[in-house]
């Protein structure tokens, strides 16, 4: 342990404080997750962040930022989509904006191409990258915890360059319970685990001109309420209103899948008895009927792995990998 150091030595080095590229939402050398379902307009927001940061303008009239140079790799929309969403968005010729895109160029996280990213971001100062959307630029499982963490350590490769990434992610498919919370993001668990920040929004489905934004990831610190924006594209141009926060009651499928992931990382195999007498360890309330339905749910919309078999019609719950250590 070549790079460790003692506790003394830890506290008595003088780190600054964290700074942010948007004020609360995108931490500056971090990776920042954008998660929502189709048609809640990720793209727009992602577009709105690059104009706000490259301008030092504040995002959503509301939220500080600090000027940065951007870089947008999108492959979800070509170049012409872009041009049409940025114009609705204010954005004429000769901004002067430093602002770079590059769509549909099949940019893929991989070690040569990320090389050649980070230099053309050091050529030019960029320090924000922006991804639309994550699932475009691998080819991983992305409900594998392990082929996962290898995208983000590609990823990662950018904050050690001192460059912020965003990146979207979609969610899983709506159902009666949808939250639009962190919880339904597609794919493994690990990859809120991954990220510095996350923001989630979702569309109201009474009101489809309103958006509700949730933070349920901040790395440094409390995560921000939730707060609602209004759009208006009866307009030439586009424009997020902000409406401000408000609190609700926290999303309790999200609580306890958490919990449940922190249980399984610790102790392999489960069952559910097994589980919920670990929840009831830990002051998190639920029920064995609650549990049983929600774990059903999970393995369902991918969230957990299915169960192993046990004895006799027992099944032992677990995550990625741990089954194998576990035997």
């Amino acid at each position: 342990m070549n790079n460790s150091k003692t506790i003394d030595v830890l506290m008595a080095h003088k780190y600054p404080p964290a700074t942010y590229l948007v004020d609360r939402l995108i931490p500056t050398e971090s990776i920042t997750i954008l998660s929502g379902a189709s048609r809640s307009y990720k793209t727009y927001t992602l577009l709105d962040i690059a104009i706000a940061v490259a301008s030092q303008k504040p995002l959503f009239e509301h939220f500080n930022t600090t000027q940065a140079n951007v870089l947008i790799i999108n492959e979800e929309d070509g170049e012409r989509l872009l041009q049409q969403r940025f114009r609705q968005l204010g954005i004429e010729k000769d901004t002067g904006l430093p602002i770079h895109i590059s769509a549909l160029t099949d940019f893929k996280l991989e070690d040569e191409q990320v090389d050649k990213t980070i230099q053309f971001c050091k050529d030019n100062e960029i320090t924000l990258v922006i991804i639309d959307s994550l699932i475009r630029v691998h080819n991983a499982d992305e409900n594998s915890a392990r082929e996962m963490s290898k995208v983000f350590a590609k990823l990662r490769r950018f904050t050690k360059a001192e460059i912020a990434v965003l990146v979207t992610q979609h969610n899983r498919k709506a159902t009666q319970h949808s939250t639009g919370g962190a919880s339904e993001m597609r794919g493994s668990s690990d990859i809120l685990a991954a990220v510095d920040s996350h923001i989630g929004v979702k569309r109201d489905s009474k009101d489809r001109f309103y958006l509700t934004f949730t933070q349920e990831k901040q790395r440094y610190d409390v995560e921000l309420d939730p707060f609602q924006m209004k759009f208006n594209t009866t307009d030439p141009i586009f424009k997020f209103e902000y409406l401000g926060t408000f609190r609700n009651q926290p999303d309790k499928s999200a609580v306890l899948l958490s919990a449940v992931v922190e249980i399984l990382k610790e102790h392999g195999q489960l069952m559910q008895r097994e589980l919920l007498e670990q929840l009831t360890e830990s002051k998190i309330d639920t029920n064995e009927h609650e549990l049983r339905e929600l774990l059903k749910r999970w393995v369902n919309e991918g969230a957990i792995p299915k169960p192993n078999k046990g004895t006799g019609k027992s099944k032992l719950y677990h995550l990625e990998g741990t089954n194998d250590e576990n035997e």
